[in-house]
């Protein structure tokens, strides 16, 4: 008898599993959709460029949160005095050559990803970029040939404190004086320094920092580095001392 109970209810046990309803699988729970961050574009600035006004636009790395019970006048107050936008000729760096340069003042607060050109005369929008990048400053320079914008930009976080600033490696962009045919002239893992002009061959050599020891930081006991490059042709910069060159002058 006992012999008959155990198959009996081996097969019981199959038909109830073979008639409960499939599990779900895990790809059929929906999951968290990423909140966006908010887009910020900041106040319109003239830059001198005849019929051409440029709005920085980016966001808020810690935005601060106003409590109900203050009323909106004050709260719009405290909006106006923190604000995503470029300060002319102030901040940290310095454009020595430079007719006019913009900074990104709060770059420990604000994120500034892009610029839209907009053409007061004709109507039309274009931004800088397609995609993003993180842009500490910009200067304008009408004393080439043919006139450009100089822009600090910063593409890796090196240091991972979820902040693009100029304690990463800040990089030398170039464009025409109306933001098209943007190009990168010194590498990603550099800290560009400062440039100087040479008119009369019409070329600019850039200098730079390279973090040789690897440590993450750009410091005084890194390694510097120079490019040359021709301002009526922006590109990336060719390296004047060969590693071999620097290599036999290093201190034993």
């Amino acid at each position: 008898m006992k012999s008959f109970i155990f198959p009996l209810t081996v097969c019981f046990a199959l038909i109830f599993n073979s008639c409960q309803p499939p599990k779900k699988k895990d790809q059929n729970i929906p999951k968290p959709v990423p909140k966006k961050q908010a887009l910020i574009i900041g106040n319109p600035l003239d830059c001198g460029i005849e019929n051409i006004s440029l709005f920085p636009v980016g966001t808020n790395y810690k935005p601060q949160v106003y409590e109900g019970n203050r009323n909106s006048s004050e709260t719009l107050l405290d909006m106006a005095k923190s604000t995503l936008t470029f300060s002319s000729n102030s901040g940290a760096f310095s454009d020595r050559l430079a007719e006019k340069e913009y900074i990104n003042g709060n770059e420990n607060e604000f994120d500034i990803r892009n610029i839209l050109f907009y053409d007061l005369k004709g109507g039309g929008t274009y931004p800088l970029v397609s995609d993003t990048i993180h842009i500490l400053s910009f200067a304008i320079h009408k004393e080439f040939p043919s006139p450009k914008i100089f822009y600090r930009v910063v593409k890796k976080d090196i240091n991972k404190d979820s902040i693009y600033n100029s304690k990463d490696p800040v990089m030398l962009f170039i464009s025409d004086i109306f933001g098209k045919n943007l190009v990168q002239v010194t590498p990603d893992n550099e800290q560009f320094l400062d440039y100087f002009y040479y008119s009369d061959t019409q070329k600019i050599l850039i200098k730079s920092a390279i973090d040789a020891d690897d440590n993450k930081e750009f410091t005084s006991s890194d390694e510097t580095n120079f490019r040359d490059m021709d301002i009526k042709d922006p590109k990336m910069g060719r390296e004047i001392f060969s590693k071999s060159l620097k290599d036999s002058l290093r201190f034993k």
